[in-house]
């Protein structure tokens, strides 16, 4: 077990923002919970997860992406005027939580007829307990399905406090397993991770563990012994894959950034990913007799 006073050492660092930055709503959406969804992307995770489909989410900050083979030299840029073709854009914005709110309702009547609802992502969602916590309740005033992504770095009492008697469905990542890896690799320990995992199915709420198949980082036989120990501990039984996309690459070419070196250029072999997925789900099966 964790203690409450390491909990607070391992969260510091993380930036508070009343208002965060948020780099996508996306309306319309048939994934990441039941029915038609509207996704909200926050700006900011804790981890720094180098595969991460998203890593335009992972900064605080607002960021700006420069796509150079859309841009036609027009000089807008160097007198602060808007990018007419969009090769440079800014990524993150300030919506007011009734603002926000405002958004998300123009689409009830296609929550209502498809079971839909709101998912909150990232980046990472539940660093925003404050922010959530004049959104979501409104919502659900409104009778509308919640869900959250959250890769499971958050502080716990501050959760339950505020937010989770509000929340339908938690998407939970899991990554890797050993401590010392997931910490070189994503910045943090993953102890506080899956401690709150543990906890959370101690709560009244869906949790359902999210798997990203990262080739050999993720997706290897020692990595994936382990979660399907730690989930069968736990007698889950449900959970999903997330398939490596490749496109995170020119994202991190456009914010300035350099990829990982290793991780591959193309979409992995559905065939490999299904090889994976069976693997995983016969250690399961042999863990939990």
């Amino acid at each position: 077990m964790i203690s409450r006073s390491c909990w607070a050492i391992k969260l510091e660092g993380i930036p508070e923002r009343s208002e965060p930055l948020i780099f996508d709503i996306a309306r319309g959406s048939f994934v990441d919970g039941p029915g038609i969804r509207t996704m909200v992307f926050f700006k900011g995770c804790p981890l720094s997860c180098p595969w991460c489909h998203n890593p335009e989410s992972q900064d605080y900050k607002a960021e700006t992406l420069f796509s150079p083979e859309a841009c036609i030299q027009c000089g807008n840029c160097d007198q602060g005027k808007e990018c007419y073709t969009l090769a440079r854009r800014t990524i993150g914005k300030n919506y007011a939580p009734d603002q926000l709110i405002e958004i998300l309702l123009q689409d009830k009547p296609y929550y209502e007829t498809s079971g839909g609802g709101v998912t909150f992502s990232g980046g990472e969602a539940l660093g925003f307990t404050g922010y959530l916590s004049r959104v979501i309740p409104a919502l659900k005033a409104q009778k509308i399905h919640v869900a959250v992504q959250t890769c499971g770095y958050f502080d716990f009492n501050e959760l339950a406090a505020t937010l989770l008697p509000h929340i339908d469905m938690i998407y939970f990542d899991l990554k890797i397993m050993d401590d010392g890896d997931h910490t070189r690799l994503l910045g943090k320990s993953n102890h506080l991770i899956l401690e709150n995992f543990s906890r959370l199915l101690e709560q009244d709420v869906t949790v359902l563990p999210r798997i990203p198949l990262i080739p050999h980082l993720v997706a290897n036989h020692k990595n994936l012994d382990a979660l399907a120990g730690f989930l069968s501990k736990h007698r889950v039984k449900q959970c999903e894959f997330l398939y490596y996309n490749p496109c995170a690459r020119e994202k991190l070419i456009q914010l300035n950034r350099e990829p990982m070196e290793g991780l591959p250029e193309q979409p992995v072999p559905m065939a490999e990913n299904r090889a994976w997925i069976d693997y995983f789900k016969q250690e399961i099966k042999n863990s939990l007799k």
